[in-house]
């Protein structure tokens, strides 16, 4: 519960803003949330990114499981990068996690695959060391669109706060968002 409490708070900073304001994620390796990097794409992403003169918004990969509204509000135009990440107490935890973690995250039905950025630094706030990995969608047409992320394990592994994996309670995590483009 602690952790969940730490990563919303992490989540919740790094909201994206529509219409003209500042975007919140300056530094998207601040971002952090409970989901790791796809190993491969079974198909090519459709929405290739575009050349945009607007900031990118950056909108998480999860919401519901970190207590977020399901939508999110894009302004038209704008290109779009989904981020996740995962943080834990040593480095090597972290990349236990990257080892043993199997995640696909999609848009509109599509399996994307993330780019980790900046490897595993020391996050001196938190107290925590953290991955981040990103997934540039780019401009996509007005409407709704869909991000679905799935999360399990080949191992059990511990973060430094819980147990992960088969034979504990955090065996998987599944999330269902929605982006609203206007």
């Amino acid at each position: 519960m602690k952790r969940l409490a730490l990563l919303l708070v992490l989540l919740t900073t790094a909201a994206c803003q529509p219409g003209g304001q500042p975007n919140p994620v300056d530094n998207p390796q601040e971002m952090i949330v409970s989901v790791i990097p796809s190993p491969t794409a079974t198909k090519p992403l459709t929405a290739a990114p575009t050349a945009s003169e607007l900031t990118p918004v950056y909108v998480p990969a999860l919401c519901t499981l970190m207590g977020r509204d399901v939508r999110t509000q894009v302004p038209a135009g704008s290109p779009i990068i989904l981020l996740w990440g995962w943080s834990a107490a040593a480095e090597e935890q972290v990349k236990d996690y990257i080892r043993a973690g199997i995640v696909v995250v999609t848009f509109d039905g599509v399996e994307v695959q993330g780019a980790q950025k900046g490897g595993i630094p020391y996050d001196e706030n938190a107290k925590l060391h953290k991955a981040l990995w990103m997934a540039e969608i780019g401009v996509v047409g007005p409407g709704l669109h869909a991000t679905t992320y799935s999360l399990t394990f080949s191992e059990k592994i511990f973060d430094g706060f819980d147990y992960y994996g088969p034979g504990t309670k955090n065996e998987k995590q599944e999330d269902r968002c929605e982006i609203e483009v206007k």
